[in-house]
């Protein structure tokens, strides 16, 4: 098996999609979204497998993805927020 680098930009309008899609996830969310830059597009370095309690209590199995921050950090982001944005960055 083999890993790389794929790339991915925030969703357009995050918080309807969230609303629309992922309904599980917390309005919280969309605060960290607000920090990537629309139509920019951000490596993920790394994926992790997360399962989230959801308002609910039913479990919820999704994703997480390593990204660098604008400020030059790293931090482990919802996958949902993203869009598949290409193997190449743009």
């Amino acid at each position: 098996m083999s890993s790389g680098i794929f790339y991915v930009t925030v969703r357009d309008d995050y918080e309807k999609d969230r609303l629309d899609y992922f309904p599980y996830i917390a309005s919280s969310y969309t605060s960290i979204a607000k920090s990537f830059k629309k139509g920019k597009s951000y490596p993920v370095l790394s994926v992790r497998h997360a399962t989230l309690i959801a308002e609910d209590e039913k479990n919820i199995e999704t994703s997480q993805f390593l990204v660098p921050t604008e400020n030059g950090n790293f931090i482990w982001v919802q996958s949902e927020i993203f869009r598949f944005a290409g193997l190449a960055c743009e």
